[in-house]
């Protein structure tokens, strides 16, 4: 042991007498040397994997780009049919807007000419029932007339007429009175 202390205390002192800096030969081909093999090592070893590795990595980059642009291009296609469909829906609610308006003109005509056909009904039943009354009282009023008729003549007479004569004169007074009362009306 103390001849390895002795030994480093002689490196140390011919270390102490070489200036740091100093140009040496031996440590310049020794350093050129361990250079060269680390270069082959790493050659024959590292670079191939480490080549390999920077190209899967460049293909990967390049793949993943394509794959964004392939995405990019379906969804702009997507967006594109979207629009086109969202158009042809907006084309279609206004056609079942105009449907819809034109549906609604259609049915308020058929009420409208359903209840003036109605209101004309009423007015032509109202016009029936009103002759009819009419009618009704002029039979009356003529019935009642031909009655007093009878009675004044019978009274002025001094004789009764049977039925049968009774409703001769009625009806004959009833055409009198239709035939005077249509050429008022006129």
């Amino acid at each position: 042991m103390v001849n390895l202390i002795t030994q480093f205390d002689m490196l140390l002192a011919a270390a102490a007498a070489d200036p740091p800096l100093q140009f040496r030969l031996d440590t310049m081909v020794f350093s050129l040397l361990i250079f060269l093999i680390t270069i082959l090592i790493l050659w024959k070893f590292a670079w191939n994997p480490i080549m390999q590795g920077l190209e899967t990595r460049e293909k990967s980059i390049a793949d993943d780009i394509n794959s964004a642009k392939q995405a990019n291009d379906k969804a702009q296609a997507s967006l594109a049919q979207y629009q086109e469909k969202l158009a042809a829906a907006g084309d279609e609610a206004d056609r079942m807007v105009a449907e819809a308006k034109e549906e609604a003109n259609r049915a308020k005509e058929r009420i409208l000419n359903e209840a003036k056909e109605e209101a004309d009904r009423q007015r032509q039943k109202a016009i029936a029932e009103i002759n009819a009354a009419k009618d009704q009282a002029v039979r009356d009023l003529a019935e009642k007339s031909v009655d007093s008729a009878v009675v004044l003549a019978k009274n002025m007479i001094g004789k009764e007429l049977d039925k049968s004569s009774h409703a001769q004169l009625i009806e004959e007074s009833l055409k009198r009175f239709s035939q005077s009362n249509q050429f008022s009306n006129n």
